[in-house]
């Protein structure tokens, strides 16, 4: 692979009138079949390492919120050694060195729009705080669950969250010992729904999961699998629980909705 000369790494701006069809086709192939994003990163990686008869090829770029980001060909694991050589400069570097400095500064802006939609469309679905889906997503998960259940007689459950006494801990530890409960227990419902359920931040210390394909008994699983995940957590963090179960509570996802908020307030109030 092609030492790292700053000078060269760093490509400049791409004429106006240079043209790369091969990279505009491989983003129309993209976009074809999925939206623009970390798979378009590999595609072009992928389509200029055959363009080129390329060994090996590794794009650094950056982003604001997460720094550097290495993506190498056949998605091949980036070593403490490669990462260090390479630094955080942006570029794309390439074994042999046969690509022309001004193709591969055309292939890093490409990535690099892609990589920042790909980052947008995780932002604007997610909760900063915990990193789960945020209400937005919730909300169209479980339209689009609701809809299918109704469809199909497709089951799925739905859990409401809240931690017990969380007020009383933001007012007497003070809110970044609540805020990092909060990421916490994010962390340990992200360990512990499995591919196809949905876990969300709704609300300040509010919580919801989407459990599909379940009809009601896989709850104490994923609950279960809660508890044992929570274990690691730097205070006890205790909670409450209430589920609907569609379609046999309802297909109506405010129904639904409804259904799980009243039977979590009626566990709160068995605490007090």
């Amino acid at each position: 692979m092609v030492d790292v000369n700053p000078d060269d790494s760093l490509v400049g701006p791409v004429p106006d009138n240079h043209y790369e069809p091969w990279l505009f086709q491989s983003m129309l192939d993209e976009l074809s079949v999925n939206e623009l994003g970390i798979g378009f990163v590999y595609s072009v990686i992928d389509a200029l390492a055959k363009r080129y008869h390329l060994t090996d090829v590794v794009v650094n770029l950056t982003h604001e919120s997460f720094g550097a980001q290495m993506f190498r060909l056949g998605g091949r694991a980036i070593s403490p050694e490669l990462a260090a050589r390479f630094g955080t400069a942006p570029g794309v570097f390439c074994e042999p060195d046969v690509v022309p400095a001004v193709e591969r500064g055309a292939v890093r802006t490409a990535c690099q729009l892609a990589l920042s939609l790909h980052l947008a469309r995780f932002s604007a679905s997610h909760d900063p705080l915990t990193n789960i889906a945020n209400r937005r997503a919730f909300d169209s998960s479980l339209d689009a669950a609701a809809a299918r259940s109704a469809r199909y007689g497709w089951s799925f459950t739905l859990l409401l969250i809240d931690l017990n006494e969380f007020k009383a801990i933001n007012d007497t530890l003070g809110h970044a010992i609540g805020d990092d409960l909060l990421r916490q227990f994010g962390v340990a419902m992200r360990r512990s729904v499995r591919s196809g359920d949905v876990a969300a931040r709704i609300g300040g210390d509010e919580f919801a999961v989407i459990l599909s394909n379940a009809d009601g008994f896989e709850a104490s699983g994923f609950l279960d699998r809660l508890r044992v995940n929570l274990k690691s957590a730097s205070e006890v963090i205790e909670f409450s629980v209430g589920s609907a179960t569609s379609p046999r509570d309802s297909t109506d996802p405010l129904e639904l909705f409804r259904i799980a908020d009243a039977r979590l307030y009626e566990k709160k109030g068995m605490l007090h």
